[in-house]
């Protein structure tokens, strides 16, 4: 019924703890795992008990209160599926720990009003809480929009507190079993054995586990420097071009992902094969090489990155143009990469950019046949007010003068 999880991350050397109110078995151990790699230590209470177990739930919350205690530093609870009552059996038997509550995440709880969910903290202020719900939860969704509100509450919120209460729904995903339960946790999916899901639980488990990491951060911890981690894994990509070193800032499962060439690898060992033979070589990316940073968005566990890629066309770029051979001449474009983090390692990339600018650059694509353009697509990027707008649009001029109205 409960079991402990400790944290494997080792830069932290104080982890805050995770209740985690989830079903039993493997899917249940798997996101116990996902959060040990977050840098969390995890209390684990099989919910909902088994019919066979004699154990209430109200003496597993007892126990569950104790191991928290035991761990020290804040907490958070995270349930899956959690039941009107149980909630409110949660709030009498977690009286030890309950002072060092910082944070509740609940996954399609099963109730119509949000009553039992939103708690106090011992001071009368609501607990930061974040739920994610199926849109079919439309009644519960509607019962709980009065705590988003903070005009209702009888505290002061300051301005730079964000709002305690959070509520995020997703479309066409099932209220039963929780639609994270239909998927491995991002950490205990391997090359090869890619669950079988739809994509709408896909979306919805990947948005509400940054959404949850968001909330878990802002407040109990821990941080990371995500941007620090990003930016060694470039110097160690573009300047020591060392396959050996760009795979250590990555963990034990990683992936690339070059979307508009589908080039990079699932896996360490076919990752670490493309960084050192169609990656990092010097006879793979130009000497020349210039990254200019344009924009960057930092998250709880991931970087937006908008940047302008330079380079002359010197050699073989098999991640960007496979096949292609140099033709010397100079290229600049506009790149966009998602970079992931799990912990203190980054879990994956997703790379972006307009190839048709590429290629219309290396005289591949004829642009008076098509709409699309050349290096002006990355000098607009740098210089939007500068560059002029819709200029492959012919009939952007027949607007011209036409009422706004």
């Amino acid at each position: 019924m409960l079991q402990v999880y400790r944290n494997t991350v080792s830069s932290v050397s104080k982890p805050p703890t995770v209740l985690l109110l989830i079903a039993a078995g493997e899917d249940g151990e798997g996101w116990c795992k996902q959060f040990t790699q977050e840098g969390y230590n995890v209390v684990h209470v099989a919910y909902p008990p088994s019919r066979d177990d004699e154990t209430t739930i109200e003496r597993i919350f007892l126990q569950a209160d104790k191991e928290i205690v035991n761990l020290g530093e804040d907490w958070a609870l995270i349930t899956y599926g959690l039941q009107s009552h149980d909630a409110r059996a949660l709030l009498v038997n977690m009286g030890l720990s309950w002072a060092y509550l910082k944070a509740c995440v609940h996954f399609c709880p099963v109730a119509v009003t949000g009553k039992a969910f939103v708690m106090h903290d011992t001071a009368g202020k609501h607990i930061p809480t974040t739920f994610h719900l199926p849109a079919s939860q439309e009644t519960l969704h509607a019962n709980l929009a009065e705590y988003c509100d903070s005009s209702t509450y009888d505290y002061h919120l300051h301005t730079s507190a964000p709002p305690p209460v959070s509520i995020y729904t997703y479309p066409l995903v099932p209220e039963s079993p929780p639609f994270p339960l239909l998927t491995k946790a991002p950490a205990q999916i391997i090359p090869g054995d890619a669950p079988p899901i739809t994509p709408h639980v896909r979306s919805a488990t990947s948005l509400s586990l940054s959404r949850t990491l968001a909330l878990l951060r802002r407040c109990i911890g821990p941080h990371f420097d995500l941007e620090a981690i990003w930016e060694k894994h470039g110097q160690y990509e573009f300047v020591d071009r060392d396959a050996h070193k760009t795979l250590s800032t990555m963990v034990d499962v990683p992936y690339v992902n070059h979307i508009a060439t589908m080039t990079g690898g699932t896996g360490r060992q076919e990752l670490l094969r493309f960084y050192k033979y169609h990656f990092t070589g010097i006879n793979v990316t130009p000497p020349d090489t210039e990254m200019i940073s344009v924009s960057r968005t930092v998250g709880s566990d991931r970087i937006v990155d908008e940047m302008i890629f330079k380079c002359t066309h010197t050699t073989e770029m098999d991640y960007f143009l496979p096949g292609v051979p140099p033709t010397g001449k100079k290229l600049e474009f506009p790149v966009v990469g998602i970079i992931a983090f799990r912990g203190d390692k980054m879990y994956f990339e997703h790379i972006y950019w307009d190839q048709a600018c590429v290629l219309v650059q290396l005289g591949l694509v004829d642009p008076s046949k098509l709409p699309v353009t050349g290096v002006d697509a990355a000098r607009k990027v740098l210089d939007p007010f500068g560059m002029p707008s819709n200029t492959l649009m012919a009939r952007w001029n027949e607007s011209e003068g036409q009422s706004l109205d």
